[in-house]
């Protein structure tokens, strides 16, 4: 049974995909409170998966950090000039925010001492050196932030990277540091509304070689493009029981790795709303009026059209007791309503 209205609105928001198709499940399988902050003591070691090189460096080279200007900002000896290194794929808490210490504290706990691996991948638009920084024991010090809940996943920048958002979403699934709070503000909005630099830099993944005789034209993972037409049309209204709770078994890996959203496009290149593969796949979304192929527009009005804003939406609606959802369907908006108890 869920006895939060917070876990409620989360639970929909579950089904929606709102929250990458389950990142917030686990919260429903039992009578508890959302996770207490976690310590900030490094993670043991990030998945496997992770590990994979998935970029050519520009170049590659060891030393100590010498300096610390933020969790994600850093200056490493590199034989003997001091080069100052971004994080490539995170952006830390700004010195003010909360959890800013606690970050850096992590980042000081891993590098003191110790030499790291820095490869170079770019440059920013303020010119800094964008890198990946590989600990000794092998752990990638922005995963590392990301995991415990000390960084947001740099979406602006790193949007292709699923294996920074699988972290990023199961850190907000655990409420570790920063997702303690319901409604945390990012750092670039934080440097927006006290007039810091927004830092701007794109990376290329390295490309896979295919041997020669199985060569073949790469599958470009395009955005849906539809469009809208037509009027509205109404679903109809469905209710959530009180006692609603996960199948026994349902994990929230397996549906990340199922059901990862994509942002939907109109012709023009236009974000129209999340599109989340096999949804009927997602548990209950059948009975609330969901349709495999349906694209997400709305929820509440606030239109669903950016992966980080998604991830946001939950804390906006934990007092809400009823969604109106508007939907796409073959090109044609409709809306549903759900209500919560």
């Amino acid at each position: 049974m869920m006895t939060s209205s917070f876990h409620r609105a989360l639970f929909v928001m579950a089904v929606l995909g709102a929250l990458c198709a389950g990142t917030a499940l686990p919260a429903f399988a039992q009578d508890a409170p959302p996770a207490a902050a976690s310590t900030v003591a490094p993670p043991a070691a990030p998945p496997a998966a992770v590990q994979e090189p998935k970029f050519t460096p520009t170049e590659s080279w060891s030393g100590a950090v010498t300096q610390l200007q933020s969790a994600d900002r850093m200056t490493v000896d590199h034989g003997g000039t001091a080069t100052d290194i971004r994080l490539y794929g995170v952006d830390a808490p700004e010195a003010g925010q909360p959890q800013a210490e606690e970050a850096k504290k992590l980042v000081t706990a891993a590098v003191t001492g110790q030499s790291v691996k820095v490869d170079v991948l770019t440059k920013d638009n303020l010119g800094v050196a964008v890198a990946m920084v590989t600990l000794p024991d092998g752990r990638n010090l922005g995963h590392a932030l990301i995991e415990a809940g000390l960084a947001w996943w740099d979406l602006a920048n790193a949007s292709d990277d699923r294996d920074l958002k699988k972290l990023h979403a199961l850190s907000i699934a655990g409420g570790k540091n920063i997702w303690a709070d319901p409604a945390p503000l990012a750092p670039w909005d934080f440097r927006s509304s006290h007039g810091g630099e927004q830092f701007k830099y794109q990376v290329k993944a390295k490309e896979e070689a295919v041997p020669a005789e199985k060569k073949e034209e790469p599958k470009k993972d395009e955005p849906k493009k539809v469009s809208a037409k037509g009027n509205e049309e109404y679903i109809g209204t469905f209710n959530v029981p009180a006692d609603i709770k996960l199948p026994e078994g349902v994990t929230p890996e397996a549906l990340l790795v199922k059901h990862m959203p994509s942002i939907a496009k109109d012709a023009s290149g236009n974000p129209i709303g999340m599109a989340i593969p096999n949804i009927s796949g997602i548990p209950f979304a059948t009975q609330f009026g969901f349709k495999d192929g349906d694209i997400i527009s709305n929820v509440n009005g606030i239109p669903v059209q950016d992966p980080a804003a998604v991830m946001g939406m939950a804390p906006q609606f934990k007092d809400v007791k009823q969604f109106n959802v508007q939907v796409l369907r073959g090109g044609k908006p409709m809306n549903l309503t759900i209500n919560v108890p």
